[in-house]
Order: structure tokens, then C-alpha cells, then sequence
């Protein structure tokens, strides 16, 4: 039975329009592979980190996802998350 999950994304700041439509249109396509309904995507903006950096950034854009799924099809997109080289961290909530 799908639950719902909301995934937050910080990317790295430097990436242009066309990169970040891509890496977003990329990380949709693989969430409808595994069987993920209901996927909303939100852009939350560039926020500064508080007093720390990531990989060397100081500042991330924050994405936002909404979508309903399996488990087995969070674990799956998270592991694609953890390789990709533009997204400085993630983290999955389960909703409701």
C-alpha cells in the first residue's frame, strides 16, 4: 500500500536553470520507473547554511518532493541520491 513521503533536497547552488530542470526532470522520471504517484515538486529557493558548509558550499537550493510510494521505491531513489554528485543532501519523511 503507497504512503505518502515528502523528500527535501538541497542542491548545489551553482547550477544554472537548464542543469536544474534537468536533474529534476531525471530524479521524476526515476520515482514514476519505481511506481511513485502523485509526484509534486516545489523549489523552496537558496538558503545560506548556518555557520557550516557542505562540500565546500555555504549556501544550497532547497527542492522540495511530494509523492506517494512504496518503501522499497524510496530506498531505491534514495540510493540514486546518494551517487548523484549534485545533490549535497537529502532527507525522506514518511507523512501522515
Amino acid at each position: 500500500m503507497p504512503r505518502a513521503y515528502e523528500t527535501m533536497l538541497i542542491v548545489r547552488p551553482d547550477l544554472s536553470d537548464e542543469p536544474l530542470e534537468q536533474l529534476l526532470s531525471s530524479q521524476e522520471a526515476i520515482l514514476r520507473e519505481n511506481g511513485v504517484t502523485h509526484v509534486e515538486i516545489t523549489n523552496r529557493g537558496k538558503r545560506r547554511f548556518a555557520g557550516f558548509e557542505m562540500k565546500k558550499f555555504k549556501e544550497g537550493l532547497y527542492i522540495q518532493f511530494n509523492y506517494e510510494a512504496e518503501p522499497n521505491a524510496v530506498a531505491a531513489w534514495e540510493k540514486n541520491l546518494r551517487i548523484n554528485e549534485s545533490v549535497l543532501r537529502h532527507m525522506t519523511l514518511r507523512v501522515g
